[in-house]
């Protein structure tokens, strides 16, 4: 009697050979599994690539270096180990080494005076917790913010970076805080090197060590420039103040910022002068009277 099912249907094959491709792809699965922990070993090894010898630029360091203040002159230098780039602990790339020593790890004076323009800071250095000598190096962090970039308020004061209002410790500060004095458009040896009509002041270290201790400022911040107007200087004990021209407490425009009276341009008719200025002369075109000459004016009829 014939089976059910459609008239001529042949009779189905046996399973067999499903049975072996079956058992050949799992074995290729065992295949694959071992190939896979073979380039996992490989990478793993060469995930280690803790260079040897003497710290050198391009080496990484455990340590990213960041602000966790207003200044990064005021920062404390930290003391980091020697690591692999690769390694998960790398946090910053050595951009220089200044210098090498022998000492513990405890506290150490450190000048980054050298450093390039884009290192976000310095580091004291060790190739293991056991070793006594260490190198002094300048680092850029391998993943950002960077600190050391212009305005950001770390790293090696220069071009594009801002100075606090108490000029005195030539502090650098990030440029978007509220309390920054002027922006520095130049660092240079001597006053004479700052560029001109540009700088308005200048800021020096009292380092002997600065190859370049003199910061050229340019208009902005606090600093005066021509175009800016002061309030009434009359009791002021840190000379003239920028305020708003539009304000009721303007009382003068600048005009010019020059070395002497003569120069002051077409338009003047006041001028202030600071003799150990960089530019000593503030010219002023006078918007109104000033306390003092209010007062002077006292009992004139």
């Amino acid at each position: 009697m014939p089976s059910p099912g459609f008239p001529g249907q042949p009779p189905q094959p046996a399973p067999r050979k499903n049975g072996r491709l079956i058992a050949l792809l799992a074995a290729g699965g065992v295949v694959a599994v071992v190939l896979l922990a073979t380039v996992a070993v490989v990478v793993v090894r060469n995930a280690s690539d803790e260079p040897s010898g003497p710290v050198a630029a391009e080496h990484c360091i455990d340590k990213r270096l960041d602000l966790s203040g207003k200044s990064s002159t005021l920062q404390t230098v930290p003391s980091a180990l020697r690591v692999g780039c690769k390694s998960d602990e790398a946090k910053g790339r050595v951009t220089k080494v200044l210098r090498t020593g022998q000492g513990t790890f405890g506290g150490f004076n450190f000048s980054a005076e050298g450093c390039p323009d884009d290192s976000d800071g310095g580091a004291r250095v060790r190739v293991s917790a056991k070793e006594t000598q260490y190198w002094d190096v300048c680092v850029r962090n391998l993943k950002g913010p960077h600190p050391g970039d212009p305005g950001m308020g770390g790293g090696q004061l220069g071009p594009g970076d801002c100075i606090s209002n108490s000029i005195a410790f030539n502090r650098e500060v990030p440029c978007s805080s509220a309390d920054w004095y002027g922006k520095v458009i130049a660092r240079v040896a001597t006053e004479a090197q700052c560029p001109a009509p540009r700088t308005m002041e200048t800021a020096k270290f009292t380092s002997s060590s600065e190859r370049r201790p003199v910061l050229c400022l340019g208009a902005g911040g606090a600093v005066l420039g021509p175009g800016d107007c002061i309030k009434d200087p009359t009791y002021s004990f840190r000379g003239p103040e920028k305020v708003e021209c539009g304000g009721s407490e303007a009382v003068g425009k600048v005009t010019g910022r020059v070395r002497t009276q003569g120069e002051c341009p077409a338009g003047s008719d006041k001028y202030m002068e600071a003799k150990e200025a960089y530019l000593p002369i503030l010219c002023l075109k006078q918007l109104k009277p000033t306390l003092r000459e209010q007062l002077g004016n006292l009992g004139r009829t």
